[in-house]
């Protein structure tokens, strides 16, 4: 296993992980904004399944 990359993927994982949670904490404070969780969550789970295929997998 590449050990670089490993790394990045650890690191882009916190990175993905610290941007859903903002995301999900400023979504339930705005007043009056219908999002489309169906939607934020396919692409929150593509983008995290991309990032764990590439640098843990090692795709």
């Amino acid at each position: 296993m590449d050990v670089g990359k490993f790394l990045w993927g650890v690191v882009l994982a916190i990175l993905f992980l610290y941007f859903l949670v903002r995301f999900v904490i400023s979504a339930f404070r705005t007043r009056g904004v219908k999002y489309n969780w169906l939607g934020v969550l396919l692409s929150f789970t593509t983008v995290g399944l991309a990032i764990y295929l590439i640098f843990f997998r090692q795709l």
